[in-house]
């Protein structure tokens, strides 16, 4: 699929707003949260229904994880594109990337960047 960071970053609000968008109902009730339950083939609870519960290990930064709130859920697409919502600060992050390696993109460490700029309150 194909679409700009604005219409990705709208995904993460329908999901931040819990499927509601502008008033309007667009998800079933419950779904969001259906989503961010870790399923039974997740043993060590990465992934719900199509969205990741952790920035998976290969774009964390080799030196350690950052911390993210607990609360972070990520879609995550071809080659680094993300889009990550995080209730707790009400933060929607949409990336496009064209990072072929995995692990030359550090997910993590960015979002972290990011939260500290536009809410720098402790964890």
């Amino acid at each position: 699929m194909y679409a700009s960071a604005r219409d990705w970053a709208r995904l993460g609000l329908l999901f931040l707003h819990d499927g509601v968008w502008r008033g309007r109902r667009l998800l079933p009730e419950g779904w969001v949260a259906y989503s961010r339950t870790p399923t039974l083939q997740s043993p060590n609870g990465e992934f719900g229904a199509h969205l990741w519960l952790r920035v998976p290990p290969y774009y964390q930064d080799p030196a350690g994880p950052a911390a993210l709130p607990d609360d972070a859920f990520h879609a995550i697409g071809h080659e680094g594109q993300f889009v990550s919502v995080i209730p707790s600060r009400r933060l929607v992050v949409a990336r496009l990337g064209l990072t072929r390696h995995a692990h030359a993109w550090r997910h993590d460490r960015f979002l972290a960047q990011v939260i500290a700029a536009v809410d720098p309150r402790p964890e």
